[in-house]
C-alpha cells in the first residue's frame, strides 16, 4: 500500500470541504495468473530522486495553497511525509490475488479481478474498500476508498519491463482538489 494511506486520516480530521471522487481509467477483470498481470510481479527500487520529491512538494503546494491560511502549515506536513516515496516496492501475484508490500508499511492484498475486499489497517485501524486489477489501458492499479477519500495507484511499466513508473491521485471531501503526483522505480528482481 502506498504511504497515501495515512492522509486519509488527515483528511478527515483537517482539511476544508471540496469534492470527492477520483476519476481514471476504467478496471477490467483480471486473474492473477494472465498474462498482463506477469511483466508487474518483481520488487522495485526508487529512482526517482530529489526531482521527483520536488514535484511532490510542489503538487502539495498547489492544493494547500487553496486552504484557509491557518491550516496550510499542518495540512503540508500531512500530506508530505506519509506520500514520499518508499526506498522499495513489490508486486506479488498469488493464488488470485496481487499484493503489494512497502518497508514499513503493512502489506495489502486483494483479488487480482478487481473485486473490492474491506481492508482494516493493523495499526489505526482505518477501514477501506481495496481493489487492484489491470485497467483497461493495461497499468496496474491499487485502489483505496474510505469513507471521505479515495486514493488511486496505477503502476505503469517501461516496454522493457524495467521501470515501474506509480501515478497517485488523491481525493477527499476536506480537499480542494486532487493531490496528483508520481513516483518512479527500477526493477530489482
Amino acid at each position: 500500500m502506498s504511504a497515501c494511506r495515512r492522509f486519509f486520516v488527515a483528511s478527515t480530521l483537517l482539511l476544508a470541504p471540496s469534492f470527492a471522487v477520483c476519476c481514471g481509467p476504467s478496471p477490467a477483470v483480471a486473474d492473477a495468473s494472465e498474462p498482463a498481470l506477469q511483466p508487474f510481479a518483481g520488487t522495485y527500487g526508487y529512482v526517482g530522486g530529489e526531482a521527483e520529491i520536488h514535484a511532490l512538494d510542489r503538487a502539495i503546494d498547489e492544493v494547500v495553497d487553496q486552504m484557509n491560511f491557518f491550516i496550510r502549515g499542518i495540512a503540508r506536513r500531512r500530506l508530505r511525509a506519509p506520500n514520499l516515496p518508499s526506498k522499495q516496492v513489490g508486486v506479488f501475484l498469488e493464488k488470485g490475488q496481487i499484493r503489494i508490500s512497502r518497508p514499513g508499511q503493512p502489506e495489502v492484498s486483494a483479488p487480482a479481478d478487481g473485486k473490492s475486499i474491506t481492508w482494516r489497517h493493523p495499526t489505526d485501524g482505518d477501514v477501506f474498500q481495496v481493489s487492484h486489477g489491470i485497467d483497461d489501458q493495461g497499468a496496474l492499479y491499487q485502489r483505496f476508498e474510505g469513507e471521505r477519500s479515495v486514493s488511486l495507484n496505477r503502476f505503469v511499466l517501461t516496454k522493457d519491463d524495467k521501470r515501474l513508473t506509480i501515478h497517485t491521485v488523491i481525493t477527499a471531501d476536506r480537499l480542494p482538489a486532487p493531490l496528483r503526483f508520481k513516483m518512479t522505480y527500477e526493477r530489482r528482481q
